[in-house]
């Protein structure tokens, strides 16, 4: 998944803050992109613009983060270091 935009403001320019992105059309994926000078309302906003029915699935990048987020059923369950499901409860 792509970035909406390319954005490398100068030091206390704002014209770059979170923003979720729309679906992508072949996997359905949403994504938040966070920037090094977001706010944290910055990045509830982005976060709040969300559909309800899809839930975190990977982050990219370290200093510009980009957050996917896919549908609910096609998360993947977590795993055990040994492969296995873990345990419920």
């Amino acid at each position: 998944m792509t970035s909406d935009r390319d954005c490398d403001p100068p030091r206390g320019d704002r014209s770059c803050t979170s923003s979720a992105s729309r679906p992508d059309l072949v996997s359905g994926d949403y994504a938040v992109t966070i920037y090094p000078a977001d706010r944290p309302a910055d990045v509830m906003q982005a976060w709040a613009s969300l559909p309800d029915k899809v839930g975190f699935a990977e982050a990219l990048g370290d200093v510009e983060v980009t957050l996917v987020f896919r549908p609910v059923g096609e998360l993947v369950p977590p795993r055990e270091s040994d492969g296995r499901l873990p345990a419920p409860g």
